[in-house]
């Protein structure tokens, strides 16, 4: 017993480790570390107020200001900086309250079926029928303009996805035996349903959140950009893309901001596939056989 105890570390430990060490996944997880310690140590990072109109407008980039000034005379870099306090934590809370809310709705939807799984399917399905930066739109101009308003209306497009690929779990591990046997035990439905069934379903989800980390950064930042997010003068990567668009001669003002959104995006996604190689044994499994 010890030795094939062994043998299946051994095995696991050789499908894991290789795709950590592969170049997109090492390059995804330093972005997106690097950015989130910027976004925690802004004001000692930033070289300036990103919101002190002091300098002269307009300024090209330069060794006084490393990503130029905007028409207002701010300092781009410490704009840029300041912005990842905003778009790094928002994004993070926000995927944490989608993958909650449409964790809930597809474990209660799988596990009890019936009723509850047609009225919890048939409000996603309303969800999924509108493309996600229309309904995004929609709800935040309906709530008004605003980050809270831009934030509540992603979370509304991002958790049918969660409830989705949980019920989906759910409904596979509720078929198998321990579970099964649980209920013939008279097991209450919530102590199985958080002991036995929800553990099983952490890995999907761990995964579908890293990667949709990337999109509520998108949707974030395509909201501000439409005016329909963060407002003037608050630093936001999205209205300063937009404030960029408005003086294309000026082309510091928009490409910066717009290439930090494009790295922690990259990032995410990096890291998202990744973690789904490492939670995917099929995908370990074929990795396995190609180094054989």
């Amino acid at each position: 017993m010890t030795e094939l105890a062994l043998r299946l570390r051994t095995r696991r430990r050789s499908a894991i480790r290789p795709t950590w060490r592969q170049p997109l996944a090492i390059a995804g997880a330093t972005i997106a570390v690097a950015w989130i310690v910027i976004a925690v140590f802004a004001p000692l990072i930033a070289p300036h107020n990103p919101l002190a109109q002091t300098f002269t407008p307009s300024q090209s980039p330069s060794l006084h200001h490393l990503f130029g000034t905007d028409e207002l005379g701010r300092d781009v870099l410490s704009r840029v900086v300041y912005g990842s306090r905003v778009s790094v934590p928002i994004a993070l809370l926000l995927v944490a309250l989608a993958a909650t809310i449409g964790g809930l709705v597809g474990a209660l939807a799988g596990y009890f079926r019936g009723l509850v799984d047609g009225v919890s399917m048939r409000a996603t399905d309303l969800v999924f029928a509108f493309p996600p930066i229309i309904l995004a739109m929609v709800v935040a101009a309906v709530l008004g303009r605003g980050l809270r308003n831009a934030a509540l209306a992603i979370v509304v497009v991002a958790w049918p996805s969660y409830a989705r690929v949980v019920r989906g779990l759910v409904l596979s591990v509720g078929d198998s035996e321990y579970v099964q046997s649980a209920r013939l035990l008279g097991a209450p439905a919530r102590r199985t349903l958080f002991r036995d069934v929800l553990p099983n379903v952490v890995g999907p989800v761990f995964v579908l959140a890293t990667l949709d980390l990337a999109n509520a950064i998108l949707l974030l930042s395509g909201l501000s950009f439409l005016g329909l997010g963060a407002q003037p003068p608050k630093a936001e990567w999205g209205s300063m893309v937009a404030d960029g668009t408005q003086y294309f001669q000026w082309w510091w003002m928009g490409t910066f901001p717009g290439l930090a959104i494009f790295t922690v995006v990259l990032a995410f996604n990096f890291l998202g596939d990744s973690l789904r190689d490492v939670f995917d044994p099929r995908t370990a499994r074929r990795s396995e056989e190609a180094r054989e």
